[in-house]
């Protein structure tokens, strides 16, 4: 058994070596995963989603994403179609998120706009799509995901029950408190969207300042 279990924590280690090493070419092939539109929508963008697992970040994504037109890069999707057994090692992590960064960046040179969906709720987790934002001359708009508590634990204990074909995250009700119990590293300017009753007026709020930040940055 531990024999078999040395094999694959090499293999796997071996797997995040060979990503991390050929992170542009891991990007193009993810670049058919992710669904983005056939053409850019609108002057692009960067809106970077932050918030807690359990709030609904990646619905949220998927509705900003559709009513601005824009590719939904999520860093669950990634991790799940790159690995088999996630192990949420540093490696992992730096690989996934690299491999984010290209596709943000070569989404941007292709003049689409990207939702980029993780927790984002360390600063230095923003570092690299903000740099890609201003290498490419575009915007950048933040965005927290919230929601009350008693929904979050419900859509998480939910998770653990029977998850949907769409989840691609294996956060539960510990990784939620093991986070929360995390200072927010908020950025210095930030919109807050509430996923509750009101989600779609708040996605169009949302949807209108990513508009305007566009027509500004023109």
């Amino acid at each position: 058994m531990m024999q078999r279990q040395r094999r694959s924590s090499a293999a796997s280690k071996g797997q995040t070596r060979a990503y991390a090493e050929h992170v542009r070419e891991v990007a193009a092939l993810l670049r058919t995963e992710i669904g983005a539109p056939e053409r850019p929508h609108g002057r692009p963008a960067v809106v970077v989603l932050m918030g807690y697992p359990g709030v609904g970040k990646s619905h949220c994504a998927r509705l900003l994403a559709q009513r601005l037109g824009a590719a939904h890069v999520a860093s669950d999707q990634l991790r799940s179609r790159l690995f088999i057994a996630a192990t949420y090692t540093a490696a992992e992590n730096a690989a996934i998120f690299a491999a984010a960064d290209a596709l943000l960046d070569g989404l941007l040179r292709e003049g689409h706009r990207v939702v980029l969906d993780a927790t984002h709720l360390r600063a230095s987790a923003r570092t690299a799509p903000r740099e890609t934002a201003d290498r490419n001359g575009v915007p950048i708009v933040f965005v927290r995901v919230v929601a009350d508590e008693t929904s979050t634990l419900a859509r998480l204990a939910a998770r653990r029950a029977s998850r949907a074909a769409d989840d691609h995250s294996d956060a539960d009700e510990r990784v939620f408190q093991r986070m929360r119990a995390q200072p927010f590293e908020a950025p210095e300017r930030y919109l807050q969207l509430n996923n509750g009753a009101e989600l779609a007026a708040e996605v169009d709020r949302v949807a209108d300042a990513v508009e305007q930040a566009c027509a500004s940055a023109s």
